[in-house]
């Protein structure tokens, strides 16, 4: 499995994106930037965009990545998938004809550009080559992990969370789990702020991976704030027995 980050951070500064994974050629896990890294021949091989929750650094360009299929005369609908609260509050806060065109009935409400497909919670449901099951966190709104399994490789993505615990059962199950995106976002000097936040710490994320048990995947690290990245790294260095990995804008990683 190809995982290439097109951004991986939880604020927006000059070579500092925000959170978006593309998965091979055809899949984007969020979407806070797309259209600033990928051309448009590379806009126009995706397929599914998995939204862990609405905030605007997860699903900023899917409004634009839209428009530019849109221009390009695609025919074939992209398919953005999540919860029905996910979903709903994607089409009624963005996609709702003041915000942006609602592209759910362009070029016509046979024929969209857009699709919505909503995944029950807990789950399985085959999409393309991929099984994917969506797990509820704990944000500050509705927000969801999503379990992804394809090419006999099983990945855990969780959207932005503190403190939770179903993901952490669901993923001690799985035999063949290779890895786990987990966020960190701020430093434990922060941590009233960041469990105001819905957000995790290095304290809460060693926490966290205590709930694994027994299971080693590896753990890739993504949406820290990027003033706090130094300190964030340098308390994540003291977590034990556990291989993790600090994710890099650009950066394409193979499981």
């Amino acid at each position: 499995m190809k995982i290439r980050v097109l951004g991986c951070h939880g604020s927006q500064l000059p070579n500092h994106n925000t959170t978006s994974f593309l998965l091979e050629k055809n899949v984007l896990m969020d979407a806070g930037t797309v259209t600033p890294v990928l051309t448009l021949e590379e806009q126009l091989r995706i397929d599914y965009i998995f939204v862990t929750h609405a905030h605007l650094d997860h699903v900023r360009d899917i409004m634009f990545l839209v428009d530019n299929l849109s221009y390009a005369k695609r025919e074939r609908p992209l398919i953005i998938c999540s919860s029905r609260g996910i979903i709903e509050n994607i089409h009624r806060h963005l996609f709702n004809d003041v915000i942006w065109p609602d592209f759910s009935k362009i070029p016509s409400a046979r024929a969209p550009l857009i699709k919505f497909e909503i995944l029950t919670p807990g789950r399985k449901k085959v999409l393309g080559d991929m099984q994917v099951r969506a797990i509820g966190v704990h944000h500050t709104v509705e927000t969801m992990g999503f379990m992804l399994e394809s090419q006999g490789k099983t990945v855990l993505f969780l959207g932005d969370t503190g403190p939770t615990d179903g993901v952490w059962k669901a993923a001690r199950a799985v035999k063949d789990l290779k890895a786990i995106f987990v966020e960190t976002s701020l430093p434990g000097s922060m941590q009233d702020i960041a469990d105001k936040t819905g957000h995790l710490t290095p304290v809460t994320l060693a926490c966290e991976l205590k709930k694994l048990k027994n299971a080693k995947p590896d753990i890739y690290l993504y949406h820290m704030k990027p003033r706090y990245a130094g300190v964030i790294s340098r308390e994540v260095a003291a977590i034990q027995n556990r291989k993790i990995h600090i994710v890099k804008d650009g950066q394409v990683i193979r499981l």
